[in-house]
C-alpha cells in the first residue's frame, strides 16, 4: 500500500490538502509508506465520453493502441470511442472484437454503437445485440439522422434498451460550410454556417425526446441558440444533456484568420457571443461534460487548402492544459476538473472520476508549475492536427495511474525529481 502525502487533492468535487493511499486496484485508507508530493496535485484519472479512434479503418490516423498512449498521457482513463470507422461499428460482433482488442489496454475503452447500417441514415442497426455486447449509447456521429421518423423509432428502442442516443445536431442543408457564420467569415472569405443549422437540429431532437421518454444527449454544443432550447427542456422535465468541445472553449470564429486547417473543426469555433454562453452554460450546469471531440489526421490530409482540409483537432494529450487556459478566463478549474471527472461518471453510470474510499485507484499526479512543449518527440498519438503544435504549455502530467498501477510517467523524471520517500 502506497500513501500519497501533502498533496493538492481534486476528489471530483473540491480541493483539499491531504492524503491518500492505494493498495492494488482501490483507494484505501492511510499506510505506512508515504511519498511526499510536494503540492504537486492529484487528480481523478480523466473521462472523455466523445472521441474518435480510427480503429477499423482509419489506422493510419489513429488505431487503439496509439489512441490508448495519447489518452494515458493526457491523463485519460476513459474514452468512448465514436462508430463513425470504416467499416462502422453498427453491429455486434464489430463490438465484441474491439472490446476484445481493447483487453491488452491499459485504458478503458467504452463502445458507441451506429444507430443506423453504416451511419447512412436509411436503416436501424442491431441496436439490441449491440447493447448486450456491451455498447454503452448510439450516435451517428458526423452526420446528422435527417429522418425523424426514423430518428424517433431510434430512440424508443434506446429508451427501452436504457442508452442514451448521442445526437450530431447539424441540419445537413444550412450545416454546409466551414466555419460560423458572421462578420469573421465574410472578412476571411470562407463559406460558413449559421448558427440555426444547430438549434433547429436541437430542437427536433428535443421534441423526439419529449414524444418518446428516451435520454437523448446532445453532443459538441457551440452556439447560444441551442443552448438556450437545451436550457428549457431541462426545466420542463425533458431528458436532455448536453457537452461542449474544449476546443469551443478557447478558440472563437477570428481564430480562423490564418487559414491554419489545424483550427478547423465541426461544429467550427463559435462567435465570441456564443462562446461566452457556454461559459454561462458550464456555470449554471446546463451542459454536462466536457469533451475533446479527439480527431486525428494525417499531415497529408490537414496540410491542404482550408476548404477542403477535413474538420478534426487532436485533444487528449492537452486536454488538461487546455482546462487550465479555460480557467484563466474566469471559470473555476474544481468546475472545469468535474465536467471531465465525476460528472461524466455520474451521467454514464461509472464507478470512476473521484478520489475516494473503495473507488478504482485511477489518478494523475500533476504539476501545475511546470511546462511541456508540444512537439513530435512529446506525443504519442500517431497525428500532429492540433493548434498547440510547437506551443510551450503551462501544466504538466507527471505519472497517470489506472488501477493503481502506473502506466505513464514523465520522460523527464519530473516525478522523482519533486517527491521525497519519507522515512
Amino acid at each position: 500500500m502506497i500513501t500519497f502525502d501533502n498533496a493538492m487533492i481534486f476528489d471530483g468535487e473540491k480541493f483539499y490538502d491531504g492524503q491518500f493511499s492505494f493498495e492494488q486496484e482501490f483507494i484505501n485508507t492511510e499506510s505506512e509508506d508515504k511519498i511526499d508530493l510536494k503540492g504537486l496535485w492529484v487528480i481523478p484519472a480523466l473521462i472523455d465520453t466523445h472521441a474518435h479512434l480510427r480503429d477499423p479503418g482509419q489506422t493510419r490516423r489513429e488505431d487503439l493502441f496509439s489512441g490508448s498512449m495519447a489518452a494515458l498521457h493526457g491523463g485519460i482513463s476513459t474514452v468512448f470511442a465514436m462508430p463513425n470507422t470504416d467499416p462502422a461499428i453498427d453491429n455486434e460482433t464489430m463490438v465484441k472484437y474491439l472490446y476484445e482488442r481493447a483487453k491488452s489496454l491499459n485504458v478503458k475503452i467504452k463502445i458507441v454503437g451506429a444507430i443506423t447500417k453504416g451511419r447512412e441514415g436509411k436503416e436501424l442497426s442491431e441496436m439490441g445485440r449491440m447493447a448486450r455486447a456491451g455498447v454503452v449509447g448510439f450516435s451517428d456521429d458526423g452526420n446528422f439522422l435527417n429522418d425523424a421518423a426514423l430518428a424517433r423509432h431510434a430512440m424508443e428502442y434506446a429508451f427501452e434498451l436504457g442508452l442514451p442516443i448521442i445526437s450530431h445536431c447539424q441540419d445537413k442543408d444550412l450545416g454546409k460550410g466551414y466555419m460560423r457564420e458572421g462578420w469573421f467569415s465574410t472578412l476571411y472569405g470562407i463559406y460558413a454556417m449559421p448558427d440555426v443549422a444547430e438549434s433547429i437540429a436541437v430542437g427536433r431532437e428535443i421534441e423526439l425526446s419529449y414524444l418518446t421518454k428516451a435520454h437523448v444527449h446532445i453532443a459538441h454544443l457551440s452556439t447560444k441558440r441551442a443552448l438556450k432550447l437545451i436550457r428549457e427542456a431541462k426545466r420542463d422535465g425533458i431528458n436532455i444533456t448536453c457537452d461542449v468541445c474544449v476546443h469551443h472553449l478557447l478558440f472563437t470564429d477570428e481564430s480562423i484568420r490564418d487559414y491554419d486547417t489545424s483550427k478547423k473543426i465541426n461544429p467550427p469555433f463559435p462567435t465570441r457571443e456564443d462562446q461566452l454562453a457556454l461559459y454561462e452554460g458550464l456555470e449554471d450546469g446546463t451542459i454536462d461534460t466536457i469533451i475533446t471531440d479527439h480527431a486525428p489526421y494525417t499531415p497529408e490530409e490537414k496540410e491542404v487548402e482550408f476548404q477542403i482540409a477535413p474538420s478534426g483537432i487532436t485533444g487528449f494529450e492537452t486536454l488538461l492544459n487546455e482546462l487550465m487556459m479555460v480557467s484563466k478566463a474566469g471559470l473555476p478549474p474544481e468546475l472545469l476538473l468535474k465536467k471531465v471527472t465525476s460528472d461524466p461518471a455520474t451521467l454514464y453510470n461509472l464507478k470512476a472520476g473521484k478520489v475516494e474510499t473503495g473507488y478504482p485507484a485511477d489518478f494523475i499526479v500533476f504539476d501545475p508549475e511546470n511546462s511541456w512543449v508540444v512537439e513530435r518527440k512529446t506525443t504519442l498519438s500517431k497525428s500532429i492536427n492540433t493548434p498547440f503544435w510547437g506551443q510551450r504549455l503551462k501544466g504538466k502530467i507527471i505519472a497517470t495511474y489506472i488501477n493503481g498501477k502506473q502506466v505513464f510517467k514523465d520522460e523527464d523524471n519530473v516525478f522523482e525529481e519533486r517527491i521525497v520517500h519519507s522515512a
